[in-house]
């Protein structure tokens, strides 16, 4: 959807947008300037955001689930008004080295329809993946980028904020050479105004106990550090994936994906020290408490390890770490018995949660084009009969009904979200074509203008033999091709026939040529007056039968017939040697109308 952000301006009373430098999920990215009274130019960076993001078609999705128009309304005017809320939050952070500043905002409600324009003035950075394509990170930068983002998260924990969303895309480079964090406030409030079929996330930087939908705290931000750190330490490429320089094929990422949040130990990565290694397979170990504990933990692992020695910033923040668990371990016995009466009283106290929601396997694999009725079920007992809600992530993968039943779609992978009161529960869905191979003898054929024959296809495996199949010829100019894979030569020229079926499709070229000419009467009264008509007539029947044939295909034409009786015994034998030479150069697989043991 587009926005028109210039209507605002000047923007905070004296901006004004002079280019687009960046878009994403969470808004739009601008370059603005102002000018002063001495002619001075000055530039920021503007974010700006619209909610409802996707204006009537996110509130449809919202009213498909039996929530009225005035509900949703007050939905939304819920988050704006959290958005006032961090935006204060916001303006207490600006200063931080390693927090990108924030320096004003503005909300603009719509006039002419529901919603809302967020425009957010930020200081002008460079993405770190726009610079790390001009500047490749060596190790040396990648263990500074770690640092320099762990000093914002601990100034972060001091207002108890998780960002939630750590990725390239949200670290930024300052001229100093510095990497500052961005869009955590934003981020947020973004994410939690998006519909459950539009809540993808960034996944490919998202801790497992995010995925499942588990309760998370701070180790979430260390994880998804050191999934970034790792990904500049290995060429690009996430854990799991191919090597680096191999190819990236169709369904590696996800693949790879799923093994990282399925308990898979992670490899390390290609480049660095070992040290270094050991500090990002911490943080990004699969077992939240195998992980660093905060982010001042592992500050002061990666300072001693790029400076020799700590800096008393982290040393400081280690100390108070420490003291903290000394004096935590002293508390532990004396409430451990109150721990253990209340426990127990908040146990029967409290409802019980879903724990969770059974009938599909992790990754589910279907064929395109089937339905699948699973037998859910809701855990544990005394929630069995607790309504479940359905979300599929992509639409065009596979669909899911109210009553969940999945319909397959196209080719890929997708994820199913399955909620029951709080609980989440995520599964794969993965859809495969049912024809994996089309098999005919040849790639391509030969034919001459008004030659027509019919294409023997094979379909693998043997249990989809009977699929559908679907012809289509891209130029019928040239040749045509009808539903039962008969090929009629137009005129000279080349196409494609395409083969189709079960979600497999193979391609045969065509080429089609005109008929060779008759010889003219002249050129025969010459041939009789020096007496050598009959081989001259044979060897011109020769010629053009074996021509005729030479692709395997039978002409619907025979323009020999009114050859003499011996002519055309002499064309027919030849016609016949001609057609077997013809079949042996490689033309088999294309047969003509005689050859009724090879017809479909």
């Amino acid at each position: 959807m587009d926005h028109d952000y210039k209507k605002y301006e000047p923007i905070f009373g004296a901006w004004e947008i002079t280019e687009q430098i960046g878009s994403g999920s969470e808004g739009q990215m601008y370059r603005i300037r102002r000018e002063d009274s001495l002619k001075h130019e000055y530039f920021s960076a503007l974010k700006a955001v619209t909610i409802p993001q996707n204006g009537e078609d996110d509130i449809k999705s919202l009213m498909a689930g039996g929530t009225s128009r005035e509900e949703v309304e007050a939905y939304y005017e819920g988050f704006i008004n959290k958005a006032a809320s961090e935006f204060d939050l916001m303006a207490k952070l600006k200063g931080n080295s390693h927090i990108v500043s924030y320096e004003d905002h503005e909300i603009f409600k719509h006039t002419d329809d529901f919603g809302w324009d967020i425009l957010i003035r930020m200081e002008e950075l460079t993405p770190l993946v726009d610079y790390s394509l001009e500047h490749p990170l060596s190790t040396e930068d990648v263990a500074k980028m770690g640092a320099d983002i762990l000093k914002g998260l601990v100034f972060l924990r001091q207002y108890d904020i998780v960002h939630r969303d750590i990725k390239p895309e949200n670290i930024f480079v300052a001229p100093s050479g510095d990497f500052k964090l961005g869009d955590f406030g934003i981020a947020r409030i973004i994410e939690d105004t998006k519909t459950s079929l539009s809540r993808k996330g960034t996944y490919s930087y998202m801790a497992p106990e995010v995925y499942r939908g588990e309760a998370y705290g701070a180790s979430v931000d260390i994880y998804s550090l050191g999934l970034v750190m790792y990904k500049y330490l290995n060429d690009g490429r996430l854990p799991f994936m191919p090597k680096y320089p191999e190819p990236l094929k169709y369904g590696d990422r996800e693949d790879a994906f799923i093994r990282r949040v399925r308990e898979a130990e992670v490899p390390g990565p290609r480049n660095g020290s070992e040290e270094l290694k050991r500090i990002v397979l911490k943080a990004c170990a699969f077992k939240r408490e195998d992980r660093y504990k905060d982010a001042a933990e592992m500050l002061f692992d990666l300072e001693t390890l790029i400076y020799g020695d700590a800096s008393e910033t982290a040393k400081k923040l280690k100390k108070e770490q420490d003291r903290r668990k000394k004096k935590g371990r002293r508390m532990f016995f004396a409430v451990a018995a109150l721990v253990a009466v209340v426990g127990v009283i908040i146990y029967f106290a409290i409802p019980k949660a879903v724990t969770a929601i059974t009938g599909l396997e992790p990754i589910t694999e279907m064929y395109m084009g089937e339905a699948l009725e699973p037998e859910y079920s809701v855990e544990p007992d005394w929630f069995k009969d607790e309504p479940i809600t359905f979300a599929s992530g992509n639409d065009e993968v596979f669909t899911v009904s109210d009553e969940g039943v999945i319909q397959a779609k196209d080719p890929g992978e997708a994820v199913l979200i399955l909620s029951a009161r709080e609980f989440t529960e995520q599964v794969v869905i993965k859809v495969v074509p049912k024809v994996t191979e089309i098999k005919t003898a040849k790639d391509s054929l030969k034919l001459v203008e008004g030659e027509s024959a019919k294409l023997k296809t094979e379909l693998l495996p043997e249990e989809f033999a009977d699929e559908e199949i679907v012809y289509t010829s891209e130029d019928e100019s040239v040749a045509v091709v009808n539903s039962h894979g008969g090929v009629t030569a137009i005129k000279a020229g080349s196409t494609v026939i395409t083969i189709y079926s079960g979600g497999c499709t193979k391609e045969i070229k065509v080429k089609v040529r005109e008929p060779k000419k008759e010889p003219k009467a002249e050129d025969k009264d010459k041939s009789e007056e020096t007496g050598t008509s009959g081989s001259s007539n044979t060897s011109s029947s020769q010629s053009y039968t074996g021509t005729q044939n030479q692709s395997g295909w039978t002409p619907s034409n025979n323009s020999s017939s009114s050859r003499s009786s011996s002519s055309r015994s002499s064309s027919s034998n030849s016609s016949s040697s001609s057609s077997s030479s013809s079949k042996g150069n490689g033309d088999e697989g294309w047969f003509s109308d005689s050859d009724d043991e090879y017809f479909d």
